[in-house]
């Protein structure tokens, strides 16, 4: 999913709703930290949102500053920091009683829960997001949020493979861009609503839906005050997928080197992801080597963001820490007057205490209570567990059989392959499905899922000399773990030795034949 396109407008919606006239010197800083430092210098950026705070004249220009603070730290990983800066920015909102900066708040927590699959607490913030979304005065203002808001509802349906719900929300949010006036670009928001459905369609394997979702989004977007955007690239990917889809590898080609194109001009980390995983998929069917080649462009990528982002974490974290140092000094004359304030008055009431003592003439006794103890009695007996699976041999050996048939066409592959998926895929409930597989194989579905794919490197290691010569990481992608370091884990769990040993161990075996046979 295109997690940091969809972010980045939703901030830029933010933003672009508080830039209205503010003192030359607070608007002087806020713009040269938002359009240059926020990714150029991200130490000064935060020095720079902490002195925007100070010097703001009311609550909406602290808002936008503690706004622009949590981008900053959001988008350098420092997850929890940045809901702090929202979590203020939303008591500010709160107290003036802005729906409309409430809403956009709410809706950027939802945003970061769910970048970082918390979507439980995400869906808290999206709920709160729309239904104070309602109350927003200004119908024009509302519209353009609710048309935003439709995509982030749209995701969380993505994420539960909810594919047709995700268009309809998308549907909802285009009619609420078409509402809004001409103040926004809605040619361009209307192009990012259309490409995602576009996305969905693919996702269900409607084609012909999605190429001509596509062909909108490309439309609207020409015809757009942003249409050198990279979203065309998304765009063109899209294409790319379409014609992959049906066997147009010419034309496939074509876009998805357009895409490239403006990925490697633009440096747009998200597009470069996006794209490098759909000629990974399209080259792993025709060209190994290069699937290789893609596959580590696409390593490299994902290192090179988290060393970035490494470096930049550090500093932020250095800063947050002289600036909590700066407000202890800063503060440290105002403790000391509490301190002695409390002292006085605990030596007050140390004498008022005295005298009361010293006047009352009385004899204490001590006196003991009884105290009823009641003991609850537990039933210490385990409890019997209410439900049980009841299915017949005959059903049992049906989805047994379906789930080997399936076996045989290497779904197990794909990355993100899901019990849903399975379910739909063989039209039987999940919890079937589950069960089989439980009692069957003994091991629940992750591990199923898992055991498949390294017996299937392991058949191809056996039978493909070629595959001893790949590394282990590209083995990883191949049968489709996301991580190196789960493919060698969950490899050794199954066969009792590392991937590595695994392969010498063949290649001696198989230079031992070779010796053997030369004699």
């Amino acid at each position: 999913m295109r997690l940091k396109s969809i972010f980045f407008l939703f901030v830029f919606l933010i933003f672009s709703d508080l830039c209205y006239s503010q003192s030359s010197k607070y608007d002087k800083v806020f713009n040269e930290t938002s359009t240059v430092l926020l990714s150029s210098n991200p130490e000064k950026a935060l020095r720079n949102t902490a002195y925007l705070y100070e010097i703001s004249a009311n609550n909406t220009e602290r808002i936008k500053a503690s706004m622009l603070r949590a981008t900053l730290l959001r988008q350098n990983g420092m997850r929890n920091e940045a809901v702090i800066a929202l979590k203020r920015a939303d008591s500010l909102a709160v107290l003036d009683k802005n729906y409309n900066l409430q809403a956009r708040i709410n809706g950027f927590l939802s945003t970061i829960y769910r970048e970082y699959e918390i979507y439980s607490l995400g869906k808290v913030y999206l709920q709160k997001a729309i239904a104070v979304s309602k109350k927003i005065e200004n119908k024009n203002e509302m519209y353009k949020f609710q048309g935003t808001l439709s995509q982030e509802i749209a995701y969380y349906e993505m994420y539960s493979s909810n594919f047709s719900k995700a268009i309809a929300d998308l549907k909802v949010g285009k009619k609420k861009f078409e509402l809004a006036d001409s103040t926004i670009d809605k040619k361009f928001h209307i192009a990012v609503n259309d490409e995602l459905i576009g996305k969905n369609y693919l996702s269900l394997q409607k084609i012909d839906s999605a190429l001509i979702y596509f062909q909108k989004a490309e439309k609207e977007l020409s015809e757009s005050e942003s249409s050198k955007s990279p979203l065309k690239g998304f765009i063109f990917n899209g294409f790319g997928n379409v014609y992959a889809s049906v066997g147009d590898d010419k034309k496939a080609l074509l876009y998805y080197q357009k895409a490239e194109e403006i990925a490697m001009a633009s440096d747009f980390f998200t597009l470069k992801q996006e794209l490098y995983t759909s000629l990974m998929q399209f080259y792993k069917k025709t060209d190994y080597k290069k699937y290789i080649e893609y596959n580590e462009l696409n390593l490299k990528l994902k290192k090179d963001e988290e060393d970035s982002r490494k470096s930049n974490t550090d500093e932020l974290i250095k800063t947050l820490r002289e600036e909590q140092e700066q407000n202890q000094s800063k503060y440290q004359q105002s403790r000391i007057i509490i301190a002695v304030c409390c002292f006085v008055f605990v030596v007050l009431i140390a004498l008022v205490v005295y005298v009361f003592r010293r006047k009352k003439y009385y004899t204490s006794k001590l006196s003991s209570d009884k105290t009823e103890v009641v003991y609850i009695e537990e039933d210490e007996k385990p409890k019997q567990e209410a439900s049980k699976e009841y299915m017949s041999e005959a059903t049992e050996n049906a989805i047994l059989e379906k789930i080997h048939k399936l076996e045989e066409s290497h779904f197990y592959l794909n990355k993100d392959i899901s019990l849903n998926y399975v379910a739909v895929k063989l039209s039987i409930n999940q919890r079937y499905i589950s069960y089989v597989i439980n009692k069957n194989k003994s091991i629940d579905f992750a591990g199923y899922i898992n055991e498949l794919r390294i017996h299937y490197i392991t058949d191809r290691l056996r039978n493909d000399s070629n595959f001893l010569k790949y590394k282990i990481s590209f083995l990883a992608d191949l049968c489709g773990f996301s991580s190196h370091s789960r493919f060698t884990t969950t490899f050794k769990k199954v066969t009792g030795v590392s991937p590595l040993t695994f392969i010498t161990d063949l290649q001696e075996e198989r230079d031992k034949e070779k010796k053997e046979q030369g004699e």
